[in-house]
């Protein structure tokens, strides 16, 4: 990880097209392609017949970065707290589940590492293990360059699951592009899903909130995760995502 990382146009120009290779690509898990060089539009599946497109066994939908602006108009006929639970709801089900088909589709990272990944004492050993931490930073580093930075939806600067809380940073966020300036956090999807995503990866259910937001001048985004508590709307998300993993 080191290496690749100190070394971006070796892996790019040296190894991406190794990573490429149509016999080989396929059997080669999608966080060694990506440090191989390759990148999310390399490591798309794409079935033209079936119409259905995906990483690493992850079903994906291309859309424009407008439908942000629609689910925050749309949903915003309900009334505000209504509106921004639901936005939360939908990021957090979406993060949750990508990241747990993810795991237990087993193409995204070597099986050896994957106990190291989702192990439930995960956050135990990054605070008291420096290696384990900057192994976890690198992953999460680089899961986020394939889905997030490379999907359009801003820049992950750091997701980091050492502090207390947890905390992610992003930078050029697309809620904020579409709904900005505010005179409050805007980034209620990706709030959810920064939430859902650090469930799903601990085996524990955290909780999220905006602390600082490019929307209200802020020069990042910021948000925190705190271990949730078992509100009635945080048991109904617990239910839906349950059911959508039990769906597919």
């Amino acid at each position: 990880m080191d290496f690749s990382q100190g070394h971006p146009r070796l892996m790019r120009y040296g190894f991406r097209w190794i990573a490429n290779l149509p016999r080989l690509s396929d059997r080669l898990p999608v966080m060694v392609r990506a440090y191989m060089g390759a990148d999310s539009f390399d490591i798309h599946d794409v079935d033209v017949a079936r119409g259905r497109i995906g990483i690493g066994g992850v079903d994906e939908i291309m859309f424009g970065s407008e439908l942000l602006r629609v689910l925050h108009e749309v949903l915003g006929r309900m009334g505000t707290d209504e509106q921004r639970r639901a936005l939360y709801d939908i990021g957090y089900l979406t993060g949750y589940y990508e990241a747990k088909d993810a795991i237990r589709k087993g193409r995204w990272a070597p099986g050896v590492l994957m106990p190291l990944i989702t192990s439930g004492d995960l956050l135990e050993k990054v605070r008291i293990d420096p290696v384990m931490a900057e192994f976890l930073s690198k992953v999460l580093e680089t899961e986020s360059r394939i889905i997030i930075n490379e999907g359009g939806w801003g820049s992950v600067e750091r997701f980091d699951f050492t502090t207390t809380p947890l905390e992610a940073v992003l930078v050029n966020s697309q809620e904020v592009a579409w709904m900005g300036p505010a005179d409050h956090p805007a980034c209620h999807y990706f709030t959810g899903g920064a939430a859902g995503h650090a469930s799903a990866i601990t085996g524990r259910f955290f909780e999220a909130r905006e602390v600082e937001c490019a929307a209200m001048g802020a020069p990042k985004c910021i948000f925190e995760m705190t271990p949730a508590t078992e509100t009635e709307a945080e048991l109904e998300r617990r239910e839906m995502a349950a059911g959508l993993l039990a769906h597919r």
